[in-house]
């Protein structure tokens, strides 16, 4: 994407500049879905693996505890919504902010995998936003186009900001805060029975590190 390049534009002369000496991004898999955080070290290797798309919903915020213990500075890209959890973890001194260059980049939302599993099954190859659809390209099928709103993911969804709330530079226009109706979650919940519940809060800590 556009966005990608510039991003790894970014990268290259931050680290040839001497401001960073490590990026974390999101690695390319063997599938367009199958996206990882990363560190790397050098333009090459991102211009090779680093990807930004549909499925880089990774937060790094998190991975900032670690990765700042050591030495140098790492340049980071945030989402809007990563910037929150950033905020969160600096109030919490549980990284070193000194360590960190953060560069706020736009999101239109990200796709969730298994809700495109279950519309078109098993068996993909690809899956790429074409503006309100998203193609999907499968083994078995050939390609087919859904909505994608029907396979945003949960929180993107109920997106409360496309405003950064922290960031060293920005990329790309500033976005607003989005009045959401994100509190009808709130609304499913209490009308869950406690093992719905139970089940939903299972589902949702299963993520945590």
């Amino acid at each position: 994407s556009a966005m990608q390049e510039i991003m790894i534009k970014k990268a290259e002369a931050l680290l040839a500049e001497g401001k960073v000496n490590r990026v974390l991004g999101w690695k390319k898999g063997e599938f367009c879905y199958d996206v990882t955080p990363a560190i790397f070290t050098d333009a090459e290797q991102m211009k090779k693996d680093f990807v930004f798309g549909d499925f880089s919903g990774a937060n790094f915020s998190k991975y900032l505890i670690e990765e700042t213990r050591k030495e140098g500075k790492v340049l980071v890209f945030l989402k809007p919504c990563d910037t929150y959890s950033f905020n969160q973890l600096l109030t919490e001194h549980r990284f070193i902010r000194e360590n960190v260059y953060a560069v706020g980049v736009p999101c239109d939302g990200m796709l969730d995998i298994n809700k495109i599993k279950a519309i078109v099954g098993d068996g993909i190859l690809s899956a790429k936003s074409e503006g309100d659809s998203v193609k999907i390209e499968t083994i078995y099928d050939g390609e087919k186009t859904v909505a994608r709103a029907d396979v945003l993911a949960e929180r993107c969804i109920n997106c409360k900001s496309r405003k950064h709330v922290a960031y060293d530079e920005l990329i790309g226009e500033e976005g607003e805060v989005i009045d959401s109706a994100r509190f009808d979650e709130v609304a499913k919940l209490e009308a869950m029975t406690p093992d719905e519940r139970f089940a939903f809060w299972q589902g949702e800590l299963s993520r945590c590190i």
